[in-house]
């Protein structure tokens, strides 16, 4: 469903409220659109079920990450196998469901920088599966750009394979670089959040990846919507949030003595203020 218009948002957050509960009280506060990380003992049948009778649009699945440097460097194919079975599980629960898009992380892991062939052949045989699947593969910036790269080298032509662009991600992993102006030409959709960027110079770290509402962190979200225009990107605008601080930091602390009802309402306002910069251009 392609509307800019649409405010979609992650289901989760680190909340404590659980999974089916959330979607009643995302769609009261405005959000149009949800998406969900992919478990494999997750129940996705039920939340697309309560999704449906709450009216929600199911925007993407969001593959596991935990194993996705295995893709790449795992020599005895042993774990790499697991998550390749992972991967299509999502795919294959994104076809069930009729959700057109999984997004997927390129890799984890902050020391990795050393794509290479075998990890692309084991892409390979992924992105032909999701093409057999009808899916499209939105690959997002992550810490490691350099398989981002390599993987938009090697199948950025094919239309069922595009860009996730997280606008934190490009704050604390990628050193602020222009991430819309590389891969931008590819782009299937958005993870926009804030944050405080990369805090230690010498370190790239998890911890600074808080996923703030837009407006409590650095990101400069007049340029973000400028890039979007410029790009005419058709939306969904997509937000990806976590309520809770990540370990050793203290900028989500106003967040934590909320009512999940009055995270969400104030995370619908943000939204709602982003698309307003984004339309009025």
């Amino acid at each position: 469903m392609m509307n800019p218009d649409i405010l979609c948002i992650n289901v989760g957050m680190d909340a404590d409220v659980p999974l089916a509960e959330q979607l009643p009280i995302l769609k009261k506060a405005g959000f149009g659109g949800v998406f969900f990380d992919w478990e494999r003992d997750l129940d996705i049948g039920l939340l697309v079920q309560k999704a449906a009778e709450c009216g929600l649009f199911l925007q993407s699945l969001h593959a596991p990450f935990y194993g996705m440097d295995d893709i790449w460097h795992d020599e005895s194919g042993e774990t790499a196998d697991k998550m390749m079975r992972d991967l299509t599980g999502c795919l294959d629960d994104c076809a069930a469901y009729g959700i057109d898009l999984m997004i997927c992380h390129a890799i984890i892991g902050m020391d990795n920088h050393s794509p290479n062939e075998q990890g692309l052949r084991r892409l390979s045989s992924l992105i032909e599966y999701a093409d057999k699947k009808k899916v499209r593969i939105a690959f997002e910036n992550t810490e490691g750009e350099e398989y981002l790269a390599a993987i938009f080298d090697r199948f950025g032509e094919l239309p069922h394979i595009g860009y996730c662009y997280d606008s934190g991600h490009a704050m604390c992993y990628n050193g602020n670089r222009d991430m819309l102006g590389k891969y931008g030409k590819y782009l299937f959709s958005t993870h926009l959040n804030d944050n405080m960027g990369q805090t230690d110079p010498n370190e790239i770290t998890f911890f600074d990846d808080a996923h703030l509402l837009p407006f409590d962190g650095i990101a400069d979200w007049e340029s973000i919507a400028q890039q979007l225009r410029a790009l005419d990107f058709e939306g969904p605008l997509t937000f990806e949030f976590v309520c809770k601080n990540r370990p050793n930091r203290h900028v989500s602390d106003r967040y934590e003595q909320m009512r999940f009802e009055d995270y969400i309402g104030e995370a619908y306002d943000r939204a709602a203020r982003f698309r307003t910069l984004f339309q009025n251009l």
